[in-house]
């Protein structure tokens, strides 16, 4: 996205960080956040039985194609963003108009405007500087600027991908949203294999053909990808080191390796020859070492002890543990690398609605009271009212309406202005109800409301879906005890409050609001230890990447050993840290505490989730 030193993209000349990026927070730009969080809240989009069908339907084949060679998390996303961005590219450039009406920032709708032009490419890198690809179509003519990250590699000859395009000062870029690089190795056979489609290929432009042969291509890399790995074995390895790679294809074929488990054992055994030049005299050694790796990093569903390798390569457990290590710390090096790629995959937190709940909300009244005979039927009537502004049918209808164009508002005067509306078609409304206390600064008046939002959403409140949250009429309910729930948190009456996040995890299982670290630190600032502690436990496979639950967990330690830093604080703590080091600034300095965020998407390991996990400090 849009580095804080280029030229702003609205055109002004000036860089984005002293004009449509500026911030008052160093290192951070407007303009990529607000984009940031246009793609993420994109993810959000509810989808109709229909679509969800259809979905499933192409997840299916998909799998069915690539499934030997992609893990599943690989393939799911794959397939996700195929969907998302050319099945349904009037779902994305229906996003892309609504995030257009909510911003004013000129660099942002500049962006936007371009991204509409979602398409995929097959193009060859005809130049790579430190920060850039230059990229050229290979079945076109078009020619574009690609983004290089740090560690990207050097040999890239070619790049399949779906991506986004991004006019930057009349420079065009694009921004891949997933991608597929092609070295040298396999960038002729590819390109051959890409020209044999097109040319038996009836579609009239490269749009409809990429949409058509995605899944061709993609099938062809992996087989390529395969024959590349036997190829650099056969023409880059000594015998002594073809003949380690014989011995453990020889052991390999007896077990069920999980999809992609092969190609990375080869690759990582690729590395160690090359990069390591490993001395050894037995090839055994070696074949062992990669199989207890296979087995160590859950590779296969069947599980060995090391002497039962060492006797099924009759070597010694001694002999290839070493090598065994270093292979291992390769891989805890190619994770960490991920998980920093990970790093800007932001997060919503704060009391307003996400921004796709006005789309379910209108889905779910356009749809309540027909009866469709098939999903065909019922998606195609969604389609084409959804084209339609939305025509509200009673008071009630009217009244969240306004409450959506409330939370959405530019202003605060708009926002009071459309929350007076919604209360005044229709009292009961909870959303309308919880946008009262915003308008009052009595302490009393605010409880009442509060009190009031809630008493009328469970009365309205549907507890026959699993998950409570995908039905959007339950939403204002359970966002009125996140509401009450930090109202009372802020007024210091942390019994009261956790018994709200408590109730709201309850009824939302998966937490879709983080309520789950504003119960902990309720019940850590009432001295209830053991159940915060239980509730940590209970959330840890869940919340285990994030900061918030390391700095929590610390917190908890510490009450525990009555503020005497133990051992195993210092680990929660050193752990806290890795994952977002800002926070012991403003611990040290006793920064004061921000208020609970309306609507912000947090990056990890950014400020600005520091300053989140300080409120909950």
């Amino acid at each position: 996205m849009i580095g804080n030193k280029e030229k702003c993209p609205c055109g002004s000349g000036e860089i984005v960080e002293n004009c449509c990026g500026k911030t008052d927070m160093p290192g951070t730009n407007i303009v990529q956040e607000e984009l940031k969080k246009v793609l993420n809240s994109y993810y959000e989009t509810s989808l109709s039985p229909a679509e969800i069908q259809s979905l499933e339907g192409l997840l299916k084949e998909w799998a069915g194609r690539l499934g030997e060679w992609m893990e599943e998390e690989e393939l799911v996303t794959n397939v996700s963003d195929y969907y998302f961005f050319i099945v349904r590219k009037d779902l994305w450039r229906r996003h892309l108009v609504k995030a257009l009406n909510r911003t004013q920032n000129r660099g942002v709708r500049a962006i936007l405007k371009s991204w509409q032009n979602a398409f995929i490419t097959f193009a060859e890198v005809t130049k790579a500087e430190k920060e850039v690809y230059h990229m050229k179509e290979i079945l076109g003519s078009g020619e574009y600027l690609l983004a290089r990250e740090a560690g990207e590699p050097e040999d890239v000859r070619a790049i399949v991908a779906i991506v986004l395009e991004e006019m930057r000062n009349e420079e065009r870029w694009v921004m891949p949203i997933s991608a597929i690089a092609v070295n040298e190795h396999m960038s002729d056979e590819l390109l051959t294999r890409v020209q044999e489609l097109a040319e038996t290929s009836d579609e009239k432009n490269s749009f409809d053909f990429f949409k058509k042969h995605l899944v061709d291509i993609y099938e062809v890399v992996c087989k390529l990808d395969v024959q590349t790995l036997s190829d650099v074995v056969e023409q880059n390895f000594t015998p002594l080191q073809r003949e380690v790679i014989e011995i453990l294809d020889a052991k390999l074929e007896k077990e069920e390796l999980y999809p992609g488990a092969y190609e990375m054992v080869l690759s990582l055994m690729a590395y160690y020859f090359t990069d390591q030049d490993p001395k050894f005299r037995k090839p055994e050694v070696l074949a062992a070492a990669a199989f207890q790796l296979a087995v160590d990093t859950n590779m296969m569903p069947n599980t060995y002890t090391q002497a039962e390798v060492g006797k099924l390569f009759d070597v010694s457990v001694s002999s290839f543990r070493k090598h065994t290590d270093i292979l291992l710390e390769k891989i805890e090096e190619l994770e960490k690398m991920m998980e920093e790629g990970k790093k800007d995959a932001a997060y919503p937190i704060g009391t307003n609605p996400l921004p796709s709940e006005q789309m379910n909300w209108q889905v779910h009244m356009l749809t309540q009271k027909h009866n469709f005979d098939s999903l065909e039927e019922a998606q195609a009537y969604i389609q084409e009212a959804m084209q339609q502004p939305f025509e509200p049918e009673n008071q009630q209808q009217e009244a969240q309406m306004l409450c959506y164009m409330a939370y959405n508002a530019e202003t605060i005067e708009q926002r009071h202005d459309f929350a007076v509306g919604a209360y005044g078609a229709d009292p009961t409304n909870v959303d309308a109800l919880l946008l009262q206390t915003e308008l009052t600064d009595s302490k009393d008046e605010q409880e009442k409301f509060f009190k009031q939002a809630i008493f009328s959403g469970e009365k309205q409140f549907d507890n026959r879906a699993e998950d409570a949250w995908k039905f959007a009429p339950n939403r204002p309910y359970l966002r009125s005890l996140l509401q009450y729930g930090v109202w009372l948190y802020e007024q210091d009456r942390f019994a009261d409050a956790s018994e709200m996040f408590i109730r709201l995890l309850s009824l939302d299982l998966f937490d879709h609001q983080r309520a789950r670290y504003l119960a902990v630190s309720s019940l850590i600032h009432q001295g209830e230890i053991d159940q915060a502690t239980r509730l940590l436990e209970a959330t840890e496979e869940v919340s285990e990447g994030d900061a918030a639950y390391w700095y929590l967990s610390w917190l908890v330690e510490m009450e525990r050993a009555q503020g005497e830093s133990s051992e195993n604080a210092l680990e929660l703590f050193a752990k806290a840290e890795q994952l977002n080091p800002h926070v012991s600034k403003l611990m040290e300095m006793a920064v004061e505490k921000m208020s609970y965020p309306k609507s912000v998407a947090l990056i990890p390991g950014s400020h600005e989730e520091a300053h989140y996990i300080w409120y909950l400090l």
